[in-house]
């Protein structure tokens, strides 16, 4: 097991979901900012819904407003360092550097910002974990491109990740060029600014974005190599292992299936070529990929140096699942596990999953992990000046239990551990600030109503704990 002073604990958080001011300092809007607080911000986006959003003055946005990060970062990170991180992940507004996207330099102000950002958590020690594209993509590039379908998108991408490794060549070492690759397949329009018409299959506009991503990520690597060789690149996925509903071979068969498609954006990352499944797949599915033949001379020369995940829950699936009770996991619904009790939180709570899936990445990769997002978004109670959140507690404790056995039982190579939505933040699924995930609280409503004052909960003193202790507070209680 890594010591303390090289294992990293740690807390993560997106700027589409923190910063707020979404026109502030020479910044235009993305994607994210026209997902409005109702249950359609998940679901695909055709060319007439995208119009209505564009004009759309009645809902709020919540994102626009964030937990004003923009402004109170530095309190936060004074707040993180009291609590004892050594390592943050954050994300770069693309919009914010480049408000159009097609910009040839970057918003000096945005860059900016970023400087202070970086500058507050090398004066408390705090290792920076960047991501570069976190659910966001300037709405220009949506609007002009439609975004991720287009190769001109993927050129706008590599000058803005090319502009960002170069002006923090000497203060970022962790790079993670995409949040949740795969979710290009389940939330198009937040994972690749994708609109569709009618005229398109879905599957193949989706994977096309895919194409782009991918390669836009090994060329990324090529020349983040170039300016900084010590920079360390990952993969990151949405992860949990699929569970068989039953025993019957169908059903096994169906949960291999769905892992292996859930694989498919980090098995490319990995190995730098796609799996040899995809070419029927493709031709069943009527997908014809526009290439070059360079991409794959670049994924397969530049490959990631770890692989990082999300993880909340497993999944579960069966041959024939439309009958049986479903339940939310993260960007998707899944069979509801009955041997998984039902907790307060929106999907299921199975902390051995968490081991069960570092073993399974472990196994497939051969190359370190990093854990930079898990966490349980769920509703807190303010009583007081006090949260007493012992349930997150609850999540936390067995999770980094699974964590800590298979890193020392099952010898799994892990860099990190980093709680998602350390401070509270707007969701990604409601895009309510109410299904919280931080240990430390905003007193603000889902309406961006309140002081916006920071509260530490019950849980920011037990992880402060842990990280004082390695680990091993978390195996004492």
């Amino acid at each position: 097991m890594r010591t303390n002073t090289d294992f990293l604990w740690g807390g993560a958080i997106s700027a589409a979901q923190t910063e707020g001011n979404f026109l502030a300092g020479g910044r235009l809007p993305a994607n994210f900012d026209y997902l409005p607080m109702n249950d359609s911000r998940l679901k695909p986006i055709d060319e007439p819904t995208f119009a209505a959003l564009l004009e759309n003055q009645v809902d709020y946005f919540p994102s626009r407003q964030g937990i004003d990060f923009y402004h109170s970062f530095k309190e936060d990170i004074a707040l993180l360092s009291e609590l004892g991180l050594n390592s943050f992940r954050f994300s770069i507004s693309w919009s914010r550097l480049f408000p159009t996207g097609e910009e040839e330099k970057a918003n000096p102000e945005g860059l900016a910002f970023y400087e202070a950002v970086i500058g507050e958590l090398e004066k408390y020690h705090i290792e920076p974990i960047v991501t570069i594209s976190h659910f966001e993509i300037p709405v220009a590039l949506v609007k002009k491109y439609n975004g991720w379908e287009s190769r001109k998108v993927m050129e706008c991408y590599v000058h803005y990740a090319k502009t960002v490794m170069e002006h923090f060549s000497q203060k970022v070492k962790y790079w993670i060029p995409f949040n949740e690759m795969n979710m290009v397949l389940h939330i198009p329009f937040i994972g690749g600014g994708i609109v569709f018409n009618e005229e398109v299959n879905p599957l193949q506009v989706q994977y096309q974005a895919g194409h782009h991503q991918l390669v836009a990520n090994a060329k990324t690597i090529e020349i983040g190599k170039k300016i900084n060789p010590d920079f360390q690149f990952g993969a990151m996925l949405a992860a949990g292992k699929t569970y068989a509903y039953t025993c019957d071979p169908q059903d096994v068969f169906a949960a291999w299936q769905h892992d292996r498609d859930n694989l498919f954006f980090s098995d490319v990352q990995v190995f730098g070529q796609y799996p040899r499944h995809t070419k029927a797949f493709f031709q069943e599915q009527g997908i014809k990929l526009a290439t070059c033949p360079e991409d794959f001379t670049l994924l397969k020369n530049n490959t990631v140096d770890f692989v990082s995940f999300s993880y909340y829950s497993s999944a579960c699936t069966a041959k024939n699942p439309d009958n049986l009770d479903k339940v939310a996991t993260n960007g998707f619904t899944t069979v509801r596990n009955p041997y998984l009790p039902k907790s307060n939180s929106v999907w299921q709570n199975d902390p051995l999953g968490l081991r069960i899936t570092l073993n399974q990445l472990a196994d497939r990769y051969h190359k370190p992990l990093f854990i930079v997002e898990n966490g349980l978004g769920t509703q807190d109670e303010l009583v007081e000046g006090k949260v007493n959140d012992e349930y997150r507690i609850s999540y936390l404790q067995g999770h980094l239990q699974n964590m800590l056995a298979a890193m020392k039982e099952d010898g799994v190579e892990l860099i990190g551990y980093l709680m998602w939505g350390i401070i509270d933040l707007v969701s990604v699924s409601e895009g309510r600030i109410s299904k919280r995930y931080g240990v430390i609280y905003v007193d603000q409503d889902d309406q961006g109503q309140g002081s916006g004052q920071r509260v530490k909960k019950a849980s920011f003193d037990w992880y402060r704990q842990v990280i004082a202790t390695n680990g091993k507070y978390a195996l004492e209680k």
